[in-house]
């Protein structure tokens, strides 16, 4: 019977897996919908955002699979929260600021970019500094 509970890597990879469908659609969405609706500026932070969501999903997966140890686990959801935060602070900015609503939410969301990419770059280097002790 196939093992369903949730291993400690399990996260890493499934995060990693939809982090590359939805950073395949989001781009995908940006080259070919929005590019009509969007300025060139929102357009290139829309791609950032997309484009973190490929490589770090790559990553995720990548690294999930060569890691066993409980210090490992915890800088890849590190990464994985701060991917989150990091893209989807992104592409919400640029989307209300196209529709031209929600100055409040806008105001909220600023902040929640920096803070994802520290987490990104915190988990990385926690993972690396984990794999020192092998």
């Amino acid at each position: 019977m196939a093992d369903f509970s949730p291993g400690p890597f399990r996260r890493a990879q499934t995060a990693g897996a939809i982090f590359l469908a939805l950073g395949a659609t989001c781009g995908a969405l940006g080259a070919h919908v929005l590019e009509s609706v969007m300025t060139s500026e929102r357009l290139d932070s829309w791609g950032t955002a997309s484009l973190y969501l490929l490589v770090m999903g790559a990553g995720l997966v990548g690294a999930s699979h060569s890691s066993s140890q409980r210090r490992s686990q915890v800088a890849l959801d590190a990464v994985w929260v701060g991917t989150v935060l990091f893209s989807c602070s992104i592409m919400g900015l640029v989307t209300l600021a196209t529709l031209e609503v929600g100055a409040g939410w806008r105001a909220v969301l600023g902040p929640v970019t920096p803070l994802g990419g520290v987490l990104m770059i915190g988990g990385w280097l926690g993972w690396a500094w984990s794999r020192r002790s092998r």
